[in-house]
């Protein structure tokens, strides 16, 4: 079975494919064809669902392929002309669900989908100037960068804060100087969770070769100054190999004083 999910950002379309993944151990698939390089949901879901598969650009054939997994969930971007995804929807037969932030009517995904969901109500205002400003959709791939920690946090609060424009959704994977995974995520009118810790191993040995990304959707974004602010919060080169040392030798002092 395959089913397709879209709604405006921040209604919760990840958050609801999260509860049906959660229904079952058998594998399941994810794709999302607007994530490109950038892949936050689909890294979110793999590290807290060993079943999930994630497919990219490129492997749609795969979902027409049983024998990988019975189950996919396709998640479309907000963005999206629904059009060009059509010709592929059509041709896999998929059940259609629309995440919508209230009982409005007549919306152009609420028209496409076979049936609509309430997902994130706190959205509708932030969400209903989408339609009279223009919108910008900024990425970065973070993969090989080591952020410190202290550093992240204060660019995340000037971040939701609009030090650097109108900012109504952003998302990121981040690793950290501990080693670790970190998830962030801001949604406009909401009241959001700190950052979390994924579930994956503690990278501290040289660069992680895992993914790690930035996503932000607002108006008026300094695309420049994000992009060079982020970059002061990189470990340099020369201390990457300190740091790390520092918590495997902090680690192991941990372990050898534990009973």
């Amino acid at each position: 079975m395959i089913t397709a999910v879209t709604g405006p950002p921040g209604a919760g379309k990840t958050h609801w494919i999260r509860e049906q993944i959660s229904k079952t151990t058998e594998p399941v698939g994810y794709f999302n064809p607007g994530e490109d390089s950038v892949v936050i949901d689909g890294t979110c879901l793999a590290s807290e669902f060993p079943q999930v598969q994630i497919f990219t650009s490129g492997e749609e054939l795969q979902l027409f392929n049983p024998e990988l997994v019975s189950t996919t969930y396709i998640e479309i971007p907000w963005h999206f002309d629904l059009s060009s995804v059509e010709p592929l929807l059509t041709r896999l037969n998929s059940k259609r669900i629309a995440i919508i932030p209230s009982s409005s009517e007549n919306t152009e995904w609420e028209n496409w989908a076979d049936s609509a969901i309430l997902g994130n109500q706190n959205i509708a205002e932030p969400f209903s100037k989408i339609n009279n400003y223009s919108v910008q959709i900024h990425r970065n791939l973070l993969t090989g960068e080591i952020i410190d920690w202290t550093s992240l946090t204060l660019f995340w609060f000037e971040l939701i804060q609009g030090a650097y424009g109108e900012v109504i959704r952003a998302k990121g994977i981040f690793d950290i100087v501990s080693g670790e995974s970190i998830y962030g995520d801001f949604v406009a009118g909401t009241i959001n969770q700190e950052f979390v810790a994924l579930e994956v191993p503690l990278w501290l040995t040289g660069r992680p070769e895992r993914f790690s990304g930035l996503e932000i959707v607002g108006f008026n974004l300094q695309l420049k100054e994000i992009s060079q602010t982020l970059k002061y919060c990189f470990i340099p080169e020369s201390q990457i190999d300190y740091y790390q040392q520092q918590i495997q030798t902090s680690l192991q002092t941990e372990e050898e004083v534990t009973p």
